[in-house]
């Protein structure tokens, strides 16, 4: 029988049903099939997205070979869920056999040891674990989940809270959950597992154009600067990326030639510091910290150390720590080493993300393989940045790429916001790859706001799962969340009114928006709504960006019952 797939490239051409969608970074839409009946379903007008196979030992579904089912599976990336510790040999093999390349590998979180030797004999393949039945400590689940391979999980409905999505997607997770497609949806997850994947294409479409289901992930790049107050790469500009509610906060580590981790994006002190230009890592510790910075003459170079246990009382703000010593000076094993070394001495921060760039060396496997709890994304940009795909096919080349770079390591894709684009990101979610981006406008000095404004609302509207910028302070205000406001007589007519929150957890009495979801719902010319019977509603509201762009965000469904009339 001749190879499944030409090469583990030709693997990744698949002509996923794409409907046209007014949801920003819409879940994707899962089938699970337990039973070879199912396998019809990959052959409907709209076929799921995402399929989950529950694969024998002897590489069957149901008794349909697995080459016969991977071959329905031209229109949806493939989850293998193996549930057998003697599937992973035979699985193995076929899959190098068959170049099957583009697939997910999935177990039980009880059987979270063989996922990661499943994963460790096909480091091409990504990981997820099955949470299903369990409630498990969310705090902890990112690092456990890298440790076997896992960028993705799957959630019983009553854990996959918004609070807990949003925390999960912080650390590079993606959350499916099953159930409600309404209530799961509204919460932000990136999939729904699903028998009725018409109806769940249906409910997706009824919503506003740009509608975002998902909290707008900001990470501050190199530290909160808020334009010009505080200096980059500080603990004062760090402190402050959490005392403002960021998602996180970026920073970059170098070793001084005595082998202190400081933190400094700079190769030398130009424009920086007040004195002779002087290389970061062919200097002391002791003379950098003599230094002060030229804008902020009260602030000095500060180690790495110190910020990551300042950083312990700010939990809810991961440090993302991105590698960083010069390629000529090969320090990336030393550096890894005092990193793993700093995250288990109990005084620092472990809620923390690591990043590296593609030139370094030893790379990614070498960082995953030392530090393997550790979430950890693959950082692309500058000149050698490819343009953003426009066609498929393009996009599969570059999720090819990464697939190929991060091989053996649950890692994210870093790149540039110019190199990639929505278009990207839409085939990027199906292989559950979180995409951060960061802003070019750091290439400007000073960045400039009138300059790079527009883009930079582009790359907010964008639909990737977070965003390193350096114009945060633009984005801080628009509220995050908001909930129903239902009158305390349900028989009268209900106001479009809703309480928005804010990051800061402030909130907001407000005029909205209601989407009718089911039941008789009518309209007044009032504006107000009258419901007869059960109903479901969406409360939703529009937020106008700086320069003519918009975006909408949603409360969870309200369900309404005649007895409560």
């Amino acid at each position: 029988m001749k190879p499944l797939y030409q090469s583990i490239r030709a693997s990744f051409s698949k002509d996923i049903y794409m409907p046209v969608c007014p949801v920003v970074a819409a879940p994707t839409v899962v089938l699970e099939v337990k039973i070879a009946s199912d396998l019809a379903f990959l052959s409907a007008e709209k076929p799921p997205q995402n399929v989950i196979l529950h694969i024998s030992s002897d590489l069957a579904v149901e008794g349909k070979p697995l080459y016969d089912v991977l071959a329905l599976c031209s229109r949806s990336v493939p989850i293998l869920y193996i549930d057998d510790a003697e599937t992973v040999a035979p699985l193995a093999e076929f899959c190098d056999l068959n170049h099957v390349g583009d697939a997910i590998l999935c177990a039980r979180f009880e059987k979270k040891e063989m996922l990661s030797a499943a994963y460790n004999a096909m480091p091409m393949l990504r990981g997820m674990l099955d949470c299903r039945g369990m409630t498990p400590e969310i705090e902890k689940l990112p690092g456990m989940a890298v440790s076997c391979g896992a960028t993705s999980v799957i959630l019983d409905p009553e854990v996959a809270t918004s609070d807990a999505v949003h925390s999960l997607q912080q650390r590079f997770i993606h959350i499916l959950t099953y159930g409600s497609f309404s209530r799961a949806a509204t919460r932000g997850v990136n999939g729904i597992i699903t028998e009725d994947m018409a109806g769940a294409y249906d409910f997706l479409a009824s919503f506003p154009e740009g509608t975002t289901f998902r909290r707008r992930q900001l990470i501050a790049h190199k530290g909160f600067q808020n334009d010009g107050k505080y200096s980059e790469n500080t603990i004062t500009s760090v402190v402050a990326a959490a005392e403002n509610h960021f998602e996180g906060a970026e920073i970059d580590v170098k070793l001084t030639v005595d082998n202190v981790p400081v933190v400094m994006h700079n190769t030398n002190t130009k424009g920086l510091f007040d004195c002779d230009v002087a290389v970061t890592e062919e200097s002391t510790y002791e003379f950098l910290s003599s230094l002060r910075r030229i804008e902020h003459p009260n602030e000095t170079i500060d180690k790495f150390s110190d910020l990551m246990h300042e950083m312990k009382k700010h939990p809810d703000t991961p440090v993302l720590i991105e590698i960083k010593p010069s390629a000529k000076y090969f320090k990336v094993e030393l550096l890894t080493a005092m990193t793993d070394e700093l995250l288990r001495d109990g005084e620092s921060q472990e809620n923390c993300i690591g990043i590296m760039g593609g030139t370094l060396e030893p790379g990614l496997r070498y960082v995953h393989d030392r530090i393997p709890y550790l979430p950890l994304g693959w950082c692309e940009g500058g000149k050698s940045t490819p343009p953003a795909p426009e066609t498929r096919e393009e996009a599969e080349d570059r999720l090819y790429r990464v697939a190929r770079i991060s091989r053996g390591c649950a890692a994210g894709y870093n790149p540039e916001d110019v190199g990639i684009n929505r278009f990207f990101n839409e085939y990027a979610k199906f292989r559950m790859l979180h995409v951060f981006v960061w802003s070019r406008s750091w290439t400007l000095s000073p960045s400039k706001w009138e300059e790079n404004g527009p883009s930079n609302d582009k790359t907010y509207l964008s639909g990737f799962d977070a965003w390193t910028t350096d114009h945060g302070e633009k984005y801080l205000d628009y509220p995050i969340s908001l909930e129903a406001i239902l009158p305390d007589d349900l028989s009268q007519p209900i106001r479009p009114e809703c309480m928005l929150k804010f990051r800061d957890g402030s909130t907001r009495r407000s005029d909205c928006n209601i989407l009718p979801i089911s039941g008789e719902i009518t309209k007044r010319d009032d504006g107000n709504f009258i419901v007869r019977g059960d109903a479901t509603l969406i409360y939703t509201y529009r937020i106008d960006l700086h320069f003519g762009d918009s975006y909408v965000i949603c409360s969870e469904p309200v369900n309404l019952r005649s007895d409560s009339f």
